[in-house]
């Protein structure tokens, strides 16, 4: 896959990134503030919308702990927490805009009253566009590949709540701002060629499990689809469900070292062949740039 190192593909790669940051930029500023209020929060997902609602989660839990926030898939709040919530925000994502769940989901919230923001990439089909429009607070991303969509998302959120938490946690609040207002494409070529050695022995695998912590989860799901995207049999498969013999991706951030370390002897002893990809940042960002190695990877069918 010398692809990855070449100097007109890193380009392609980087220009495509700052494209989707300034599509980003326009989610941010469509975002409600009062999803900001110490109020409970339902943050709900469909499909890879799972990485940008995670960062929604994660970024309040650390950085806001005194609110209560719950996260849950699309079908979980249709049928299980929607009908007993009054007076919860609600903000949703979405990488895809034909799935069913879209748009029970928004039937549901409507017909219950809910003031829930959906972000989504915009549908193609009038049809369906149509259907959508009936409903309110809708938040549309010009995106239409889900990789994309829902990296897009993510830098939305993490760009937004990176400025809205600067003064909190000290030190760790200041970096997590300037890094979102700086954005991510600045360090884009760098990212891809210091994991381009790994990167290159997992695309020539077959077929592969991706695996991860708890956190990373989101991002995991996200890298799994960029790697099918390109023809490469992968499946995400959480930590202590791979089978032996088999040959995994492990997507770890460098303060969980010491988390996954016993495990990665166990893997080896069952005759796994293990490739570790340790992101040394904050784990909220790892969840980002994970995110940003999957459309590396995920661009290679475009190019």
């Amino acid at each position: 896959m010398q692809k990855l190192r070449d100097s007109s593909y890193l380009k392609h790669f980087v220009e495509r990134l700052g494209s989707l940051e300034r599509k980003a930029s326009n989610l941010i500023n469509s975002l409600p503030q009062h999803i900001l209020l110490e109020a409970p929060l339902v943050v709900s997902y469909d499909r890879l919308g799972y990485l940008p609602a995670s960062l929604v989660f994660w970024f309040n839990t650390i950085l806001n702990p005194s609110r209560m926030v719950l996260l849950s898939d699309f079908g979980s709040v249709i049928y299980h927490i929607a009908p007993y919530r009054e007076g919860d925000s609600v903000i949703a994502f979405a990488s895809n805009p034909y799935t069913p769940s879209v748009y029970e989901f928004l039937q549901t919230a409507n017909s219950l009253g809910l003031e829930a923001h959906v972000f989504l990439p915009s549908p193609q089909d009038s049809k369906v566009r149509e259907a959508l429009n009936r409903f309110r607070n809708l938040h549309y991303l010009e995106v239409w590949d889900e990789v994309e969509a829902s990296l897009a998302e993510a830098i939305g959120v993490f760009g937004f709540y990176s400025n809205a938490f600067k003064d909190r946690l000290g030190r760790r609040g200041v970096n997590l701002q300037k890094h979102g207002e700086e954005g991510f494409s600045v360090i884009a070529e760098e990212l891809a060629r210091k994991y381009s050695d790994v990167l290159e022995k997992i695309l020539a695998e077959r077929e592969l499990f991706v695996s991860s912590t708890k956190m990373l989860e989101p991002a995991g799901l996200l890298f799994s689809q960029a790697l099918r995207n390109i023809g490469v049999r992968s499946v995400y498969t959480p930590l202590d469900q791979i089978p032996g013999s088999s040959t995994v991706l492990l997507l770890t951030s460098s303060v969980e070292e010491f988390l996954v370390k016993k495990r990665v002897v166990e893997l080896t002893h069952q005759g796994c062949r293990v490739h570790g990809l340790q992101l040394n940042t904050d784990p909220l960002e790892s969840l980002v740039y994970v995110g940003i190695l999957a459309l590396f990877v995920s661009r290679l069918k475009s190019f």
